[in-house]
């Protein structure tokens, strides 16, 4: 090592700087503005500690998986079990997250006392029970609730909304009414209408375009639309960010609210790759929309996801990050997909 003396004698050594620190990547964080955020289950949530580490840290915005559907929140009728999702409320405010309500109206797990034997004026009374107590338990706590659920039906143009307990009842009034109910026990929440197979420019998307403009032209409140984007490998249909932005140009918020890509076969470098490509899309089409407010992955890691052997998600079985978690934070930052 070659040292130099000062005139006085003082022996100066070589400055050696220590090489800086690798950041963690923390995609809430790379997010900013914007939300990202998990479908949170209590399964799993303290009961799987490599879970929690991961849903602890990465997320800035949860929606519930099941804990907040009608069957498990209000089994029986006017018998309301919070514990499950008041346990996910919570863990959001401990580590300053919000939460996303999911869901009122929808024609899937349902209690089986709500059945085509009630009248429509029954029904219209449980219904709004159950969204008054339920957005009155949770009230200042729920930044926005999809209201709607996969209402539209999959064989537009020639059918509008499904066939379900709802329509049968109500007919084309059964999203007004829900979204009607929320609107008058909150004014604060997001009030959502989520869907899947509405994420390309098309016929089901063309659908609720429709339906959304007579909302709105109607003074039916509705504030935001949820875009699940569940796909396959190598599906992120071309359109998605011309579509998301059509909706914001009405004045909505739009939202990426259930995305994973299902590798619908064995899991290699070859998919993988594709896998991360897919995901980057997505999230880049979300940045490239100004009212595109959040994108939320359904679930965290593969081996807890409600897509067996698909291996769908950013975290691995093992909760390491894939090439997947890396190509949300290239797109987060802006960066090109690798």
């Amino acid at each position: 090592m070659k040292v130099s003396t000062l005139s006085t004698g003082v022996v100066l050594l070589p400055l050696v700087l220590a090489a800086p620190a690798t950041q963690p990547i923390i995609l809430r964080n790379l997010a900013v503005p914007r939300f990202f955020g998990a479908a949170a289950n209590t399964s799993w949530l303290y009961h799987d500690k490599n879970y929690t580490e991961v849903i602890s840290t990465q997320f800035s915005i949860f929606t519930p998986e099941n804990e907040m559907k009608w069957e498990n929140i209000e089994p029986e009728p006017d018998s309301f079990d919070f514990g499950p999702a008041d346990e996910i409320v919570q863990f959001a405010e401990s580590v300053g997250a919000k939460m996303r309500g999911h869901n009122f109206m929808w024609g899937n797990q349902l209690p089986t006392w709500v059945n085509s034997s009630l009248t429509a004026t029954e029904l219209d009374k449980a219904l709004q029970n159950h969204i008054t107590t339920v957005m009155d338990h949770y009230r200042g706590k729920i930044y926005a609730w999809d209201v709607i659920n996969e209402m539209i039906s999959d064989n537009t143009p020639n059918e509008t909304f499904k066939d379900n307990i709802w329509t049968q009842k109500f007919g084309e009034e059964a999203m007004p009414k829900a979204l009607t109910y929320a609107r008058a026990v909150d004014q604060q929440p997001k009030l959502y209408i989520n869907d899947y197979g509405i994420e390309e420019l098309g016929s089901k998307s063309d659908t609720l375009y429709s339906v959304v403009q007579g909302f709105l032209r109607d003074g039916v409140p509705v504030d935001a639309i949820g875009f699940q984007c569940h796909f396959t490998l190598g599906q992120v249909p071309g359109t998605l960010q011309q579509n998301l932005q059509r909706f914001a140009d009405l004045g909505l918020d739009v939202a990426v609210t259930e995305l994973d890509i299902n590798l619908d076969g064995p899991g290699n470098a070859t998919a993988f790759a594709q896998q991360a490509k897919d995901y980057w899309t997505v999230v880049n089409a979300c940045m490239q929309t100004q009212r595109c407010v959040s994108v939320s992955v359904w679930g965290v890691s593969d081996d807890h996801s409600w897509i067996p052997n698909g291996e769908p998600l950013p975290w691995d079985a093992e909760k390491q990050p894939k090439p997947a978690f890396y190509a949300i934070a290239d797109a987060f930052e802006g960066m090109p997909e690798r």
